[in-house]
């Protein structure tokens, strides 16, 4: 219903308007214009002496449907994370299949990098070492558009999912992404399942599933989680960091 009727008796175009732009438009330059404005159609039309026609609907638009944006396993088969031995006592070989074979305790950095954020090219990568810090291998991997965040995780879900090989092991993350490190310590995480991710507002928890992934991957093992301060000059900190950029730069195309 218009908030207004504008009734032009006199003026370029007699008529009935729904706002005062339309209306002004008739009169103004037009001598003599008679014309006045009403709240109610009633009144416009006892004053008009005809009856009056509804505005004219505005024209409906189709909503146009968004893309869904693409999920961790569609991603990880288009862009698949690479692992590179740094000792190659890790690597087995049967004659037909490579394996790695890695220790029941490790030590794992990962990072991820956006080099636009969000929706830029991304990367991310792991570097695998014993517990007494001996170098094992990396892994990274990359994506056309991504952000910060789905990164930081897809960094620790593909390093986690390099060890689907039945042994229970016992793991130290180091990471320099809080939002990764306060949802497992911080049972964000397990409150988000818990909750039918959704947050303790009751809204969809971002990035859900990678979220899920990383919960299957990380269910068999031991795992601590220690927030590492980033660009500090800590040595496999800043190999991840180079690593995953490296990896993004790879899908920049200006």
């Amino acid at each position: 219903m218009p908030k207004k009727y504008y009734v032009v008796k006199r003026g370029h175009h007699a008529g009935v308007y729904y706002s005062w732009s339309d209306c002004q438009k008739e009169v103004t330059g037009f001598p003599g214009a008679i014309y006045k404005g009403f709240a109610t159609q009633a009144e416009a039309e006892a004053w008009y002496g005809k009856p009056i026609a509804p505005p004219p609907k505005a024209a409906a638009h189709a909503a146009i449907p968004r893309k869904p944006a693409p999920t961790i396993e569609t991603l990880e088969k288009k862009y698949p994370a690479y692992a590179e031995p740094m000792d190659i006592s890790c690597i087995s070989y049967d004659g037909k299949t490579e394996r790695i074979i890695l220790p029941e305790t490790l030590i794992i950095y990962t990072d991820g990098s956006c080099l636009v954020n969000p929706n830029g090219p991304g990367g991310f990568a792991a570097v695998f070492l014993t517990a007494d810090g001996s170098e094992l291998l990396t892994l990274s991997g990359g994506e056309p558009a991504s952000t910060n965040n789905r990164m930081e995780l897809r960094a620790a879900y593909e390093a986690l999912k390099l060890l689907d090989d039945g042994i229970r092991r016992t793991i130290t993350f180091h990471t320099d992404s809080k939002y990764l490190q306060k949802a497992i310590t911080n049972r964000w995480l397990y409150n988000w399942k818990r909750n039918g991710w959704l947050t303790a507002a009751k809204t969809p928890v971002s990035n859900q599933d990678l979220w899920k992934a990383l919960d299957r991957v990380m269910t068999p093992h031991r795992l601590t989680f220690e927030w590492v301060k980033g660009h500090v000059g800590t040595k496999y900190n800043e190999m991840c960091d180079t690593l995953a950029k490296g990896e993004a730069m790879k899908f920049k195309k200006w």
